[in-house]
């Protein structure tokens, strides 16, 4: 039983233990009363009911900042049954907010278990007998409330404790009461400064966020040549983003990858496919070093403009633009096809205007090319290697799983992601080596995706269902499938629900996932439990947004840093 439930029912039995005194003090004859009690069993129910209170506000602070005003109603008019109390979500909220106390304020709860059980014990009320997992449980549900707010106590009370006894669990009970206190006195102090020097998730994702729109918008094709051109974005888990240290984390520059490829190649467009690394510059530029690989030069193209970081000054770094001396690019195609490397460097600038292009060293071991496999396919039919099927490794799962959730929230409301989508739109480049004929590590957003959103005004998504977090429900329906490593059209299946319309209506999608989540939770773990569930919170709220500074920061603390904390565990490393 989790310190929650026990708070609970502590909570519940304290009244009706102050109401058992009472209907024993009530009872007794003056005589008796006066030679055994005396005035003093009017002060203990006083202090009893003194240490109730107490208690009661110490519990209303502790747990206020993780319920809603419905869900703590609820618990302090329940205390003894309301399922909040019940389970693991409420215990798993109160640990995050009590951090290092939370052993503390366990051990502290029990000892109010104790000194209210043994006050219980020497009072003759009835007890459930159905019920053996907790004693102050079973006395409550003996004694439910009426209508009036008073227990149902059937019977004359008998109270067999002494003065002394009672004295000093009282004192006992004083001083854990304090000590809970203190705990939540001191949590709300901590929980203060960790807000003041919390990491602003939100403020980084939303910049990151900008720069895609940035990006998308400079890629045009308006080339010449007859052939027709996609591009894909190359997901990425941007660790640097979620550090939980005090240091700057975007003082390096921001990185995109997309491939560019040619659908049907023609005589004026011989290029098949280019992967290309688009530095952005950021509007204070000028204000920090230029610390990203300085370009090399193609020699088979030249420039009107002097070459990449030429000036012959070096100190000039500091002050010029990366993009000063690459020309602008007018024609992507015509850009792409001057150039022989297989990777190429182009400069987004601070008008989201495009420069370049330069070849850049490749790192890879392995060479991708124009052919992809979708998520789906290695999800529903892993590729042949070697003779056997290369089913997606439990690494390679979480890695990826950790990667989308990171991408969802700095790409939604961008026009490279819609929200609908699905792990048909995740895509890997095949490679050129039989060893490891796919590239796993970098998964891209499909290009049919762009195509949805054509014709829309100010980049707007294309959307089927106007529900804001629609792309979070897409998110914990992936989250699911890589966990399991297998898609939910076969999860229906093996049910025998499979339903055609299933991906037309959200709501549907909705309730499948969740209950998809609720009968696998005890073969999921922690992590994506957690996230699942609060995607599912996120879609079903109708007043939440991730355009909110605040929304979009609790989102990342309850998706990315559980899956980004998992997967650290399981490699073995340290998260910084």
């Amino acid at each position: 039983m989790s310190g929650v439930e026990v708070a609970g029912l502590v909570l519940g039995c304290l009244p009706l233990i102050i109401q058992g005194i009472e209907s024993y003090n009530e009872g007794l004859d003056p005589i008796k009363s006066f030679a055994r009690w005396r005035s003093e069993l009017p002060q203990v129910i006083r202090k009893l009911r003194n240490q109730h209170v107490h208690y009661a506000q110490t519990i209303r602070i502790l747990f206020e900042p993780i319920t809603s005003d419905i869900e703590l109603a609820e618990m302090m008019a329940n205390p003894g049954s309301a399922e909040l109390w019940k389970g693991t979500v409420m215990a798993g909220k109160l640990q995050e907010r009590l951090q290092e106390s939370y052993q503390a304020y366990q051990g502290t709860i029990m000892d109010i278990e104790r000194i209210t059980k043994k006050i219980a014990s020497k009072l003759d009320l009835e007890r459930a007998t159905e019920l053996s997992r907790n004693d102050l449980e079973a006395l409550l549900a003996a004694n439910p409330k009426k209508g009036n707010d008073k227990f149902e106590i059937g019977k004359r009370i008998r109270f067999g404790m002494n003065k002394k006894a009672v004295k000093a669990l009282l004192e006992e009970l004083d001083d854990c009461n304090k000590e809970l206190e203190r705990f939540t006195d001191k949590s709300e102090k901590i929980e203060t400064f960790r807000k003041s020097v919390k990491p602003a998730f939100a403020t980084r994702l939303q910049r990151i966020q900008s720069y895609a729109k940035s990006l998308h918008g400079s890629l045009l094709w308006s080339c010449a040549c007859s052939a027709s051109h996609k591009t894909s974005l190359q997901l990425e888990p941007r660790g640097n983003l979620f550090a939980s240290g005090m240091r700057k984390t975007l003082d390096t520059k921001t990185c995109f990858t997309v491939s560019f490829t040619t659908i049907s190649a023609t005589d004026d467009a011989p290029w098949r496919w280019r992967a290309a690394e688009i530095q952005v510059e950021d509007e204070d530029w000028s204000l920090t070093p230029i610390s990203s690989p300085k370009p090399r030069m193609s020699k088979s193209v030249s420039f009107s403009a002097p070459p990449p970081y030429s000036v012959a000054d070096p100190g000039a770094e500091l002050t010029l633009s990366p993009s000063s001396s690459l020309q602008e690019v007018k024609d992507l195609c015509a850009s792409i096809k001057q150039m022989h490397a297989s990777r190429l460097g182009f400069s987004l600038d601070s008008k989201n205007k495009l420069h370049g292009a330069y070849s850049v060293d490749a790192s890879e071991t392995c060479v991708s090319c124009a052919e992809v496999v979708t998520l789906e396919d290695l999800l529903d039919h892993p590729p042949v290697v070697n003779g056997r099927r290369a089913k997606l490794s439990k690494k390679e799962r979480y890695n990826l799983a950790l990667t989308l959730a990171s991408s969802v929230l700095y790409l939604n409301a961008t026009p490279w992601l819609n929200d609908q989508w699905a792990a048909k739109d995740i895509l890997f480049h095949r490679t050129t080596t039989s060893t490891r004929p796919i590239d796993i590590d970098h998964p891209y957003v499909a290009q049919s995706l762009l195509e949805l959103a054509k014709g829309l005004p100010n980049g707007q998504n294309a959307r089927g269902f106007h529900n804001k977090n629609t792309v979070l429900l897409a998110l914990a329906i992936a989250l699911l499938e890589l966990y399991f490593g297998t898609t939910a059209e076969k999860y229906q299946n093996e049910l025998g629900t499979s339903d055609p319309s299933l991906h037309q209506n959200p709501w549907l999608l909705c309730h499948m996932v969740h209950t998809w989540a609720e009968e696998a939770q005890e073969d999921l773990s922690a992590a994506f439990l957690t996230a699942v569930r609060h995607c599912l919170r996120c879609f079903s709220d109708p007043g939440a947004s991730l355009q909110d500074s605040e929304f979009l920061q609790a989102a990342v603390e309850g998706i990315v840093l559980p899956l980004q904390e998992e997967l650290h565990q399981f490699l073995g490393t340290t998260v910084t």
